[in-house]
């Protein structure tokens, strides 16, 4: 099911991948808005529905036995999108904080900021069950609601969170490797990896953290077992 729900992104994100490496990235200080800066834009919107279609999906299978394929693409979706953006912001500002504290002090600032991203991290993560709420349709379920259900849990969160963040960057390592490996071969093979590598991780983690929120919102909401 996950496969039915994701394949059909899998050939979109490809070529937003291949849109991506041939365009470039903007020139950071060139004062007005280029059109290279608009394909990034645009790109990022494609990638964020993308992963938020799947997980709506996901979501929805998982607690509400919804078989679904194709592209999804509705209001539930775009509400999704639109919560997720606020938590990606809500992360932002402890993630400059962090920045700016390293920046000051490199060695003690690791030390002192690492907690405020491990916090946040957790705190964040308690938001997100806000999300399985969104893909279902239950409107009424706010960030206060999702804060409210998980009251008391706040370091199992936090281990959810870290446990995330842990799967994740072993897996970008070993691609990372892999890349580095085929580069050496072959430019063009490393760029292809690379390409059908952002894919199936984009629908790997899509997936994956789908199934986090699910569980967590299954658990403290819907009192099911986790």
């Amino acid at each position: 099911m996950a496969l039915r729900i994701g394949i059909v992104w899998v050939p979109i994100i490809l070529v937003t991948g291949l849109v991506e490496y041939y365009v470039g990235s903007p020139d950071p200080s060139a004062p007005e808005i280029s059109p290279l800066a608009l394909v990034q834009v645009v790109i990022g919107i494609i990638s964020i529905i993308a992963v938020c279609s799947i997980a709506v999906s996901w979501h929805r299978f998982i607690l509400r036995d919804e078989s679904a394929a194709g592209l999804r693409i509705d209001g539930d979706v775009f509400r999704y999108a639109g919560n997720t953006l606020l938590i990606m912001l809500a992360m932002l500002v402890p993630g400059l904080i962090f920045l700016t504290i390293l920046m000051l002090a490199p060695g003690p600032g690791a030390i002192l900021g690492l907690p405020i991203i491990i916090a946040a991290g957790g705190a964040v993560t308690r938001a997100s069950i806000k999300l399985p709420a969104v893909a279902i349709g239950n409107k009424d379920f706010s960030f206060r609601d999702a804060w409210a259900a998980s009251e008391g849990n706040f370091w199992p969160c936090v281990g959810v969170f870290l446990l995330n963040a842990a799967i994740l960057l072993a897996i970008l390592l070993v691609l990372t490797i892999i890349a580095g490996v085929l580069g050496r071969i072959s430019e063009g093979l490393s760029l292809s990896f690379q390409l059908v590598a952002v894919a199936v991780l984009q629908l790997f983690y899509a997936i994956f953290n789908a199934s986090i929120f699910t569980s967590l919102y299954g658990f403290f909401v819907e009192r099911r077992d986790f």
